[in-house]
């Protein structure tokens, strides 16, 4: 069988990572990438000796350009559906970044333009593929907890260090963290439970990154950048610096004084039917990253992280404690999911396999992280009833 032929949409890190492996590894001809800012798409081309590859700046343009059957969506969060739907509107398959995309507007789009086009897009909610939720998952499903209780999940993210300088900082291109970051957690929380999700409480501060008096808005600036762990990388990373010639926004914002709209600390409480209740916790400020788990039920527990090799598994009746093999590479991206990730899509473009993701099931992450950033500013709890894919209007209802 011949290699598919993929165009990437979006020259982002996320992209150049993509476009280079499935270049390096044979899995994929990359034959087109676009970007607002082309130089960041003809860079990733030159620095990974993508002969052939074509640049473009719309996806529109690159879809006219180049012959390919796959298009991947690593453009910023809030511009998933500019690139997946025309895609779908031309047959293409398409691997979407997660999140699905930052509105039910944009996503029920989606879904609609897949649903037309016969099934086409997979969704890149790589934490499905990461051994050690794939293991927890065939444990629940196994029957090893029993009947599901409670979900715990948290998260702790040294790469906080960055999100305050790009756009993932701002509502507008990401959601909010509740979407951009949260998702891959919410959705997790959704696949372990297999039931739907009834009503979300959260609570969301920034505390750490506000403004610093003294500091400048960018670090070049600032007469504390010697000092200052935070400052920004120095040189520049490249697509950063090929922004900001490009007219972009400057690289080397500074984390606290930097114009941001979303928290850096908050805990998310989420009801879902059969009584299932579960929690996520997600804290950018910390000095470390990791990713741990917790699922209870009438049986037994489990507990588990990114950065074990084996599972716990607790029983209940009788006690006694196991430990369950996961076999995953815990110093790879995501526990090895991105490496799985991407085999798997080139496999569902070659008709070989199915994704573990929809868009319509991929919107159920998106709708908690909506109704998590309505409850974290209204300081209510949100009823999911009113960001269902089928609701009206978006928005859910509150009470006390």
């Amino acid at each position: 069988m011949s290699k598919p032929r993929v165009a990437v949409a979006g020259a982002s890190s996320r992209g150049a990572w993509f476009a280079r492996h499935l270049h390096g590894r044979g899995l994929a001809e990359v034959v087109g990438i676009c970007d607002p800012y082309v130089r960041k798409a003809e860079w990733i081309a030159e620095e990974h000796d993508l002969a052939g590859c074509r640049c473009f700046d719309h996806v529109e343009r690159m879809l006219d350009g180049v012959e390919c059957d796959a298009v991947l969506v690593t453009a910023s969060d809030a511009h998933h559906a500019a690139c997946a739907v025309p895609a779908l509107e031309r047959g293409k398959f398409v691997f979407c970044e997660k999140p699905l995309e930052t509105t039910l507007d944009q996503c029920r789009a989606i879904v609609d333009a897949d649903e037309r086009a016969g099934g086409k897009t997979f969704v890149g909610l790589n934490l499905r593929y990461a051994p050690v939720y794939e293991t927890v998952k065939a444990q629940i499903d196994a029957g090893a907890v029993g009947d599901v209780l409670t979900i715990q999940a948290d998260e702790f993210y040294d790469g906080g260090r960055s999100y305050f300088r790009r756009w993932n900082r701002l509502r507008s291109e990401g959601g909010g963290l509740w979407i951009t970051k949260a998702c891959h957690d919410f959705d997790l929380l959704h696949w372990f439970a297999a039931a739907a999700p009834l009503e979300v409480s959260a609570m969301a501060e920034k505390t750490y990154y506000v403004p610093k008096p003294g500091a400048a808005i960018q670090c070049r600036d600032c007469d504390l950048a010697s000092t200052c762990p935070d400052r920004a990388p120095e040189p520049p990373r490249p697509l950063r610096r090929i922004t900001e010639e490009s007219g972009g926004p400057p690289g080397d914002l500074c984390l606290y004084n930097s114009d941001s709209d979303t928290f850096d600390h908050g805990i998310a409480a989420v009801r879902f039917e059969r009584d299932i209740l579960a929690t996520y916790t997600c804290n950018v400020v910390a000095g470390f990253s990791n990713r741990r788990i917790r699922v209870s039920g009438t049986r037994g527990t489990l507990d588990g992280s990114l950065r074990d090799d084996v599972l716990i598994l607790r029983k209940r009746d009788p006690g006694e404690t196991v430990e369950v093999p996961i076999g995953q590479d815990v110093d790879s991206g995501h526990g090895g999911a991105d490496e799985f990730v991407l085999e798997s899509f080139i496999a569902f473009v070659n008709g070989e396999a199915e994704p573990r993701c929809r868009p319509r099931e991929a919107a159920v992450a998106v709708a908690i992280g909506l109704a998590a950033t309505e409850s974290s500013d209204t300081h209510r709890v949100v009823d999911l009833a009113g960001y269902a894919l089928g609701a009206s209007s978006p928005g859910g209802s509150t009470h006390s």
